[in-house]
């Protein structure tokens, strides 16, 4: 069999399966089965395929149509334009969320240095490519830190950060709890879906990914709660608070930031036009 008949094959039993980027996941699948990227992919359509490469690719393909999440099968994500080590029990990088951190390198693009904390890391992929962006521009004095509940998470950030040559501090903590530094840029992306609406999202996401990283409990505001009353303490004068927010959170969370004192509050769109990012200032 060519290469192209199968990831035809893919392509046509993902979307039996009803996954929605049955295309894009049926070519990176044959991506990572045969360790090409994705030039080499379109290079070597007309290729034949071996008898056990063919049957490796079978294999995750039927994978992949329990809707277990294509980023587990093949060990990685892309965010910012750097390759992040993705495993189970933590979130799966979103492209959305890059808009948070382009936007926290644009508020602190005037800063000889910065000291940035990213809340509840996860992959580590916004403190890391926050930290890396920054290098590539010439700030090599930054100091970031990256925070958060699950060990698996600590393990996974370390590891990133090792593999992409980033020097970070990376905190066990449940939010605030160990640390005892102040901050010019307070990053996060914290569980904000209510309880009940987990059951309402997608497959993918709901059966696999972490509830952890997911739950926002009862309205959703909890961690913002949370994080925008502590943070107080650790945010210095002047300083930034950048957020994700599910699209329709943003007037709930203006409202509890003006309440505890912060000012200069704004929100930025993804690309679907939906309020993705909160800003706010000291």
């Amino acid at each position: 069999m060519q290469l192209r008949d199968l990831i035809k094959y893919g392509s046509d039993t993902l979307q039996e399966a009803g996954i929605q980027e049955y295309t894009s996941d049926a070519k990176l699948l044959a991506m990572h089965v045969l360790g090409y990227d994705y030039t080499g992919l379109l290079m070597h359509m007309y290729d034949e395929i071996s008898v056990d490469d063919e049957e490796v690719y079978k294999d995750v393909v039927l994978l992949r149509t329990s809707h277990y999440p294509c980023q587990y099968i093949v060990g990685s994500q892309d965010f910012m334009g750097y390759t992040f080590k993705v495993e189970e029990e933590v979130l799966i990088p979103r492209p959305e969320t890059e808009i948070l951190v382009e936007t926290s390198l644009e508020l602190t693009r005037d800063f000889i240095d910065c000291r940035a904390l990213d809340m509840c890391c996860g992959t580590g992929c916004i403190g890391i490519s926050y930290y890396l962006k920054r290098k590539e521009d010439g700030f090599d004095k930054d100091k970031v830190t990256l925070v958060d509940i699950s060990k698996k998470a600590i393990m996974l950030s370390e590891e990133n950060m090792f593999n992409l040559g980033a020097k970070c501090d990376i905190i066990e903590s449940d939010l605030f709890e160990n640390i005892d530094s102040k901050f010019d840029l307070i990053m996060s992306n914290p569980p904000y879906i209510p309880t009940s609406d987990i059951e309402e999202i997608m497959e993918d996401v709901r059966e696999y990914e972490p509830r952890l990283a997911l739950d926002g409990m009862d309205d959703g505001l909890y961690f913002y709660k949370e994080i925008i009353d502590k943070s107080k303490k650790y945010l210095d004068s002047e300083g930034y608070l950048v957020f994700e927010i599910g699209y329709d959170q943003y007037e709930d969370i203006r409202k509890i930031l003006h309440e505890a004192g912060f000012y200069q509050v704004s929100v930025k769109k993804d690309y679907a036009g939906l309020d993705r990012v909160v800003v706010a200032r000291r």
